[in-house]
């Protein structure tokens, strides 16, 4: 049992809750939200208040944690993560269900929190690897997440959530035992005299921060759009159950697990950072261009899995460059400003999908990612040419 005190399962793990729920959410909310009187729009804007209130919350969250330490707003993050599943099992009102999102983004600003850990704790030659483990933690939640939410449906709407509640719970306890602080207390000492949240807007006018910023925003709109309406596209054009669509979540999921978990960190020793990020993109508009394709079940497995690749490789490389870029007493502050402008994304990305799902057409939104992924990628290709200019 020597594992559950290891540094980094302590973190995988508690980025597998968070994204665990977050894997539950995407195929039952829109189920819920039609029970209990709502639409596709509706459902958007339920998934996007989570990433409102963590716009605001992951910058505010990752700085606090340069000054009071990671370990304590671990904790506080996670608490309002069972607060929040616990409300989401008891209630069938759409109100309650926005309360809860609401209260899981406003506490739930851990992802920043464990990137800065893992930064903290790697060197600056391994961040990509480490950066490739905590996102294998986000993929293996969004693998258990839509098969854990099928298999507990069964019971009820309800059930999955109590369960997650559960599991948060224990990853409570074991995170207050088990966790050491990562930031030392000379790093705890100087912010102590530094500290002031001004600090962690300096990095806005950075040019090449902010681009990289605005990067992460687009990847988690074009992704964020196409899961919001996965599963009434699964139920509309496929014929697909909610258990059936879960599949092709968990299944996406694998894959981001292996390659997140195994392949990133040995291709950054063999190919350049931003070379693999402009691969990876490259793929992803691939994948979006055959979902948008997809009126068959065979063809959108091919999309979802061309995508799923290609999506594996963007969001690890780009936290690992922001990371490496950062001075060591701002890493908390940064990396939370690149998760609030990812968590902009999925708030426009979910709203702007059920509209034109609804009011277009159920291919819509993976055309809207097809079209996002060809600015990014030729956004990467200015950015990387601009810092090689640099260099």
């Amino acid at each position: 049992m020597r594992f559950l005190k290891s540094p980094k399962f302590l973190i995988l793990l508690i980025v597998f809750v968070n994204f665990l729920g977050y894997g539950i959410v995407f195929p039952i909310l829109p189920i819920m939200a039609e029970e209990y009187g709502g639409n596709p729009i509706i459902s958007g804007i339920l998934i996007a208040s989570f990433s409102i209130m963590q716009v605001i919350s992951m910058p505010i969250l990752g700085r606090l944690s340069d000054r009071y330490g990671r370990r304590p707003l671990l904790i506080f993050s996670l608490a309002g993560t069972v607060i929040s599943f616990t409300i989401m099992g008891m209630t069938h009102s759409i109100f309650w269900l926005l309360i809860a999102r609401i209260i899981d983004g406003a506490s739930g600003g851990n992802l920043s929190i464990a990137q800065a850990y893992i930064a903290d704790i790697t060197s600056r030659q391994n961040r990509a690897g480490g950066m490739g483990i905590l996102a294998a933690g986000i993929s293996l939640g969004f693998i258990m997440g839509p098969l854990w939410g099928g298999f507990f449906s069964k019971i009820s709407l309800a059930a999955p959530f109590y369960a997650a509640a559960i599991i948060t719970a224990f990853s409570v306890v074991l995170t207050f035992f088990f966790l050491p602080e990562s930031v030392g207390k000379k790093e705890i000492t100087y912010e102590k005299k530094y500290f002031h949240f001004g600090s962690f807007l300096r990095s806005l006018k950075s040019n090449s921060f902010i681009s990289f910023y605005i990067v992460n925003l687009l990847i988690f709109w074009s992704q964020s759009a196409v899961f919001t309406t996965m599963s009434l596209f699964g139920k509309d054009v496929l014929s697909l159950s909610v258990a059936g669509v879960s599949l092709l979540f968990a299944f996406g999921g694998i894959i981001s697990v292996l390659i997140q978990g195994f392949l990133v960190g040995r291709l950054v020793k063999l190919f350049s950072e931003e070379r693999i990020f402009i691969g990876g993109s490259l793929l992803t508009i691939l994948g979006f261009a055959v979902l948008a394709k997809s009126s068959t079940i065979s063809l959108f497995f091919l999309g979802n899995t061309i995508y799923s690749i290609g999506g594996s490789l963007l969001v690890p490389l780009i936290q690992s460059l922001v990371s490496e870029r950062s001075p060591q007493h701002e890493q908390g502050g940064n990396l939370g400003l690149l998760q609030s402008f990812g968590s902009f994304g999925r708030i426009i990305g979910p709203i702007v999908a059920g509209f034109i799902y609804e009011k277009y057409s159920p291919f819509a939104p993976a055309i809207m990612g097809a079209v996002i992924m060809t600015v990014i990628f030729l956004l990467s290709l200015r950015l990387f040419k601009v810092r090689k200019n640099l260099s």
